[in-house]
């Protein structure tokens, strides 16, 4: 059996070193790491993390749960945040509750009694969420992306309400006062947020009505039926603020169909600025979320918990997103 010692010997290093390698201190220097590596290919070894875990009261193992796995902002977020823990030696397992709040619940229980270290969580249900199962959480656990009603934990979100109020008066500015918002379920306080700041713009240059509202979900087929939804209870609308890409590219395809042209016949802004939305035809105008930043940041701040390098109260981090102007918004004249 392949040891410690047996790893120290072949590569001509201490088995202090060893350790730290093994343990991804990167106080080690390259030449020293790369002889224990070399000497791990050698030997055939492989680390017993059970054993570790019990030597050392951790696990090195961290949880991630996620509302939705096909929105291309999430994995970003996954990402940002797992790339910093893996440099610290922390896995990650992930878990998508499918916007759930059962199947939420099923995996903070599975999770936590698989002994994990810590705990990130993008939750489903943010407006009517029980949060009895949060506060029976006791290692570390940090809420990312959605902020979640009643719960005074760790926090990391976007400035919705701003970026929204923004993109809303780019379009006011270019001229559109008809300006339609399609946003995702009432239950996230994401879409509430959103819908806010839409709300400020329209009520400051009066041009609010509740008939331009349409709420549904974060999704493509979501945004295409609200669009649908849009011409046939209003007709042609001047503009459309849209509370994620994805409903964007969904309402693209609604009004393409209707034989209007994006821009020039009928603008449209999204909010997240996901890989594909540069690539769109025209490109879309959008909020740029910085979600690879934000996933880092959420380690960072669980990382602190699990260390106890801070003992302070629960912090509440809020990003801000940047309005990014491609074609998609045309001044009506």
């Amino acid at each position: 059996m392949v040891t410690i010692k047996g790893i120290a010997k072949e590569a001509g290093v201490s088995v202090g070193t060893v350790s730290k390698v093994l343990n991804y201190d990167r106080t080690v220097t390259v030449k020293n790491r790369n002889k224990v590596i070399e000497a791990i290919k050698k030997l055939n070894y492989r680390p017993n993390r059970l054993a570790r875990s019990l030597s050392k009261g951790k696990t090195k193992n961290v949880g991630f749960i996620i509302p939705d796995i096909s929105n291309p902002f999430f994995p970003e977020l996954v990402r940002g945040a797992s790339d910093l823990l893996l440099s610290e030696g922390y896995y990650v397992f992930l878990c998508n509750s499918d916007n759930d709040p059962n199947k939420e619940d099923m995996y903070i229980n599975d999770l936590t009694s698989m002994w994990i270290d810590g705990l990130i969580i993008a939750p489903s249900d943010t407006e009517n969420r029980d949060i009895g199962i949060f506060k029976q959480i006791l290692l570390p656990f940090v809420v990312v992306d959605r902020e979640i009603k009643g719960l005074n934990k760790d926090l990391v979100i976007i400035n919705n309400k701003k970026g929204a109020y923004e993109a809303v008066v780019h379009l006011i500015n270019k001229g559109h006062k008809k300006i339609a918002i399609l946003t995702g379920p009432k239950y996230a306080q994401t879409a509430q947020y959103r819908y806010a700041g839409w709300k400020k713009a329209m009520e400051e240059n009066s041009l609010f009505d509740d008939k331009l509202v349409f709420w549904g979900k974060f999704s493509i087929d979501s945004g295409y039926n609200m669009m649908r939804e849009v011409f046939k209870s209003l007709g042609k609308v001047d503009a459309v603020f849209t509370c994620n890409d994805l409903i964007a590219l969904g309402a693209m395809q609604a009004i393409e169909e209707n034989k209007f042209t994006i821009s020039d016949g009928i603008s449209i802004v999204g909010f997240d600025d996901i890989y594909l939305s540069k690539f769109l035809k025209p490109p879309l105008t959008t909020v740029k979320q910085p979600t690879y930043e934000m996933g880092k940041t959420a380690a960072k701040l669980l990382l602190e918990r699990m260390e106890n390098i801070k003992e302070c109260l629960p912090r509440k981090i809020v990003v801000e997103g940047k309005l990014i102007v491609r074609s998609s918004v045309a001044q009506k004249t």
